[in-house]
This record gives structure tokens, C-alpha cells and sequence, in this order.
């Protein structure tokens, strides 16, 4: 299995990709966008330390004040850290994001300490801070510091709430979860097929160059192409075995992974499985 180290890349003159090594459970990246004498961070990771540490980068590489925080979806390994920002950073999401965060609070965080014991000690008197700004269709333009940033909304992926972030001058392309490089996804609140459906949209109508997954290393198209066999493996397969009759057990054990086998955390392979039956059987509301 390819491994990583954390690091900060510039992937284009004052544009950064912060990669949080193994990009396992809760361990995800982040971006830095900078000139014109403001900053702009896309995600705010999960625990305090990762938080802290990245704000360290973003103020070694962008100096300038943190003008805007964008979240790419709802979840904690990317919205947590939103209340150790300044007060005076606006934060922007989807507006399904927002009512995600709404919905689901900070109740997770005891599942997630319970799946997870190593966060022990870790998410104690957290404050969640919600986005200031929220928009509700396909797509927002933004303009920092002279630079354009494009916010693409395609539907249901990942989340509900999934927003792409797109530098279309620098041809940088910020997934967010809509894509993991060399870590097996968890489409517990996702859409498969939808998945596949905004992968191909990428693939064919954004034009980027650089892509930065929500985990694992920054890659290219290649990549999401590679993520892309991954969910129609899994949702072919799942198809195959919803259709027969199977349950997701013996679905799992049945699909054979091939290259994926060797990406991490592997056995959210059952999620998935689970998450394609919700939707062969209608339960998925797009």
C-alpha cells in the first residue's frame, strides 16, 4: 500500500494542498488559498491538534488575514475545527452542508470515540460553529483576492452536501470526500450511483489538472478514474448480489476487492454494500 507523509504542497503560485498522512478514519486533508492579502482555507479538519497544526501552515505559507473558511460537506473530520477559527472568518457551505451539520449536531462524537478509541481525551468541550454564509443551487463564484473560485454542487455523493472547489485559472480541482486516493470511502450517507454519475461529470467537464482528495495524496484524474472503477465494482457487485437474494454479509464476503484490496481501511468494503441495498430499495432521498 502507497504511503504518505503530512505535508504542505503548493500545487499553484499561493495555492496549497495540506495532506494529512494515511488519511484514515477522521484524518483528512485540508487546502490553502492565498494572494491579494487575504487567505482562504478549504476544511477545518477534526481534533483541535490537527486544527492547530494546520492554522500553523496556513499562517507559515498565507500569512495574510484567514478571510473565509469553506466546507466541502458536513462531516466532523471536516467541520470541527470551524470554532477554533477567528471570529472574524466567514464560513461558506451548501446550504444542505448547514442543515446536515444542523441535524446531526455533536452527538457523533461519542460514536466516533466508541469506533475510534485513540480520540479518547481528544474532542472534550468542543464548541460547534456553524457556516455564516450558505448558498442553494449548482454553483457559487467567489473572488479572493482577485483570484476565482468556482463552489460546484453536483447532487449527492458523499454527502448531500458536497461542494467541489474549483480554481479554473490554476486548473486545481478540491474534492472534498467526493474522492479518496488510495483510501477505501465510507458512503454511510452517500449515494453510489449518483457517486459514479458526479465522477464522470468531473472527468468530463471540469478542467483541472491537480486534484486534492478529502483523503490520501493529491493526484490527477487518473486517480478519481481509479476511485471511480472502485464504486461501480462495489455497485455492479452489490447489484448482482441485492438481485440474488444475498445478504450484505454474504455480499461482503463475496466481492473479491483485486487492487483496492491493498487501499486502506478495506473493510468499509460492508458499508458500502449496505449503503448500494438502501438504494436499490428506494430508501436514498436524492
Amino acid at each position: 500500500m502507497h504511503a504518505w507523509e503530512t505535508a504542505t504542497t503548493e500545487l499553484a503560485p499561493g495555492v496549497f494542498a495540506y495532506v494529512q498522512a494515511t488519511g484514515g478514519f477522521c484524518v483528512a486533508n485540508a487546502g490553502v488559498i492565498s494572494g491579494g492579502g487575504e487567505t482562504t482555507v478549504i476544511d477545518a479538519l477534526f481534533t483541535p491538534n490537527m486544527t492547530q497544526a494546520l492554522l500553523d501552515e496556513t499562517r507559515r505559507v498565507a500569512p495574510s488575514p484567514i478571510k473565509r473558511l469553506l466546507n466541502t460537506h458536513h462531516h466532523v473530520d471536516h467541520t470541527l475545527g470551524n470554532a477554533l477559527f477567528p471570529r472574524e472568518t466567514e464560513i461558506v457551505a451548501h446550504e444542505r452542508a448547514k442543515a446536515e451539520m444542523q441535524r446531526a449536531g455533536l452527538g457523533v462524537l461519542g460514536i466516533i470515540q466508541r469506533m475510534a478509541t485513540h480520540f479518547a481525551g481528544q474532542l472534550d468541550d468542543i464548541e460547534e460553529r456553524l457556516p455564516d454564509t450558505t448558498f442553494d443551487g449548482a454553483a457559487l463564484e467567489l473572488e479572493a483576492g482577485g483570484r476565482a473560485i468556482r463552489l460546484l454542487h453536483f447532487g449527492t455523493g458523499h454527502t448531500r452536501g458536497d461542494v467541489l472547489v474549483h480554481l479554473p485559472e490554476e486548473r486545481v480541482l478540491f474534492l472534498g470526500d467526493v474522492g479518496f486516493f488510495g483510501v477505501t470511502p465510507m458512503s454511510h450517507e452517500g449515494h453510489v450511483g449518483n457517486w459514479i454519475r458526479i465522477c464522470d461529470r468531473i472527468i468530463n467537464e471540469v478542467d483541472a489538472d491537480v486534484l486534492v482528495a478529502g483523503h490520501g495524496p493529491v493526484g490527477t484524474k487518473e486517480d478519481l478514474a481509479r476511485f471511480r472503477a472502485y464504486l461501480q465494482l462495489v455497485h455492479d457487485r452489490s447489484r448482482r448480489a441485492f438481485d440474488s437474494g444475498v445478504s450484505v454479509q454474504e455480499a461482503t464476503d463475496s466481492i473479491d476487492l483485486g487492487e483496492y484490496a491493498e487501499w486502506g481501511e478495506p473493510e468499509r468494503l460492508s458499508i458500502n454494500i449496505n449503503r448500494c441495498y438502501q438504494e436499490f430499495r428506494g430508501e436514498i432521498e436524492l
